[in-house]
């Protein structure tokens, strides 16, 4: 009782510090999870606050005291993503370009795969490139504004303000400093984003045509509304010239071009000879109630093909319950990795079961076919259009009888080639001279 009655009050101090005193805030979050097991939420959500400061020498240690006994892999797995941002290096090259909402600091393994491959290549065509990255603030889609900016051609004092909400102080400052500026909508946009919150996530791109700054918006998918918010994106599409989505199903509703998702550019990892795990994810938008009946269903096709289960997902803690059970079955319960050890793991797969776009790209650069789950958005059925490694199931379907069957069928096949960043990345740069 006085165990769990100090670890609360350090918690409460803990995060009182966060953002104040950093040794303070690290202090009280250690002495707050101390004694908690390995799997206990609060030590998890630990380890993430220290990340999210920024205190990776912190987080690693925390990760340390935990490799002991970790059976699930969990913490095995945490340390590698720690690991990968401690090392990640800022460039310094002399032309300078603005990446907004790059999503490469996450937990979600695939925020990280499609930012990094679109870093990789942008670098590749421009090699002198000092990105400079900015992430969007989703609390400016709760903002309630006195001037629309949807509704009317905004003036740069107004676009100004909507960019400053919606991607801080240092936005406006990084476009004038940059030479080129990339929005990459990932998947940031969803079917209750208002069309204030659309025009507020759009404005670094506006702003850019404004001041005449070269400027591309790529690597996004586009939701399709069937209200004015969709008229509105058609309407904006039109003024802002260099829009790449990619799925083909966004593209060819809004009329832009399409370029498929950057984490295919990511260079596939090498194969592992034995594959006797299936990959369990959950689904983008899903519930907890929809998470829950897909891992039942991957569970049971794991028992009839006798898999170990893998679970690798942000929405772990969806899945608490199950922890036991997966660890009984030799298999790894983990939030998240760093690219490189999720494609270790990931390579032991023969199979992946789940609702999550990225983790389904990263399965087919594994060579792992994806019984992937409708979910709340149409970039899994285009998905399943694009590579033959990639089947759609729906709720309700019986995975042991599509499991053997897609087991059998799906080729053995590498990753498809994408093409065309460098023709669009480069016209959106040199249209810098009819500006």
């Amino acid at each position: 009782m006085l165990s769990a009655i100090s670890s609360a009050i350090h918690w409460r101090l803990g995060k009182a510090s966060k953002g104040k005193d950093k040794q303070k805030f690290a202090n009280h979050i250690f002495e707050a999870v101390k004694d908690k097991p390995h799997q206990d939420a609060k030590l998890r959500r630990a380890v993430g606050l220290l990340v999210d400061e920024k205190m990776y020498g912190h987080a690693l240690d925390l990760c340390d005291r935990k490799l002991a006994g970790d059976t699930s892999g969990f913490w095995t797995h945490y340390r590698t993503f720690v690991e990968e941002l401690a090392r990640a290096k800022s460039s310094n090259g002399n032309f300078k370009l603005a990446l907004f909402n790059d999503t490469d600091f996450r937990v979600n393994i695939g925020c990280r795969l499609t930012s990094q491959g679109l870093k990789d290549k942008i670098r590749k065509i421009f090699p002198e490139a000092a990105i400079t990255s900015l992430g969007f603030r989703f609390s400016a889609f709760r903002e309630d504004f006195a001037i629309s900016i949807a509704v009317k051609n905004p003036d740069q004092d107004e676009l100004k303000n909507r960019l400053r909400v919606g991607y801080g102080d240092n936005a406006l400052g990084t476009i004038m400093e940059s030479s080129f500026v990339v929005l990459q909508p990932e998947g940031s946009l969803d079917p209750k984003t208002t069309m204030e919150g659309l025009a507020t996530f759009f404005t670094p791109a506006l702003l850019a045509q404004q001041i005449g700054i070269p400027y591309a918006v790529l690597n996004g998918t586009i939701p399709i509304y069937s209200d004015e918010r969709d008229v509105y994106l058609r309407m904006l599409f039109e003024t802002l010239k260099f829009v790449a989505a990619r799925d083909e199903i966004s593209a060819s509703h809004h009329n832009v071009r399409f370029l498929p998702d950057a984490a295919f550019l990511r260079i596939p990892p090498s194969q592992a000879s034995e594959r006797d795990g299936c990959l369990i994810t959950t689904g983008a938008r899903n519930d907890a109630a929809d998470d829950i009946t897909i891992f039942k269903a991957a569970i049971d096709a794991c028992d009839t093909l006798s898999l170990r289960p893998i679970v690798l997902t942000h929405a772990v803690d969806r899945l608490a319950e199950f922890e036991r059970d997966i660890v009984a079955r030799g298999g790894i319960f983990a939030e998240t990795a760093s690219i490189e050890k999720a494609a270790e793991t990931l390579s032991r797969c023969c199979l992946h079961i789940g609702g999550r776009f990225h983790m389904a790209i990263f399965s087919i650069l594994c060579h792992v076919p994806t019984l992937l789950f409708d979910v709340k958005t149409h970039k899994n059925q285009w998905l399943a259009q694009y590579s033959p490694l990639v089947r759609l199931v729906k709720p309700g379907s019986d995975l042991n009888v599509e499991a053997r069957t897609f087991l059998d069928e799906a080729p053995d096949q590498s990753s498809p080639r994408v093409a065309g960043y460098e023709e669009f990345l480069a016209a959106a740069y040199s249209a810098k001279a009819l500006r």
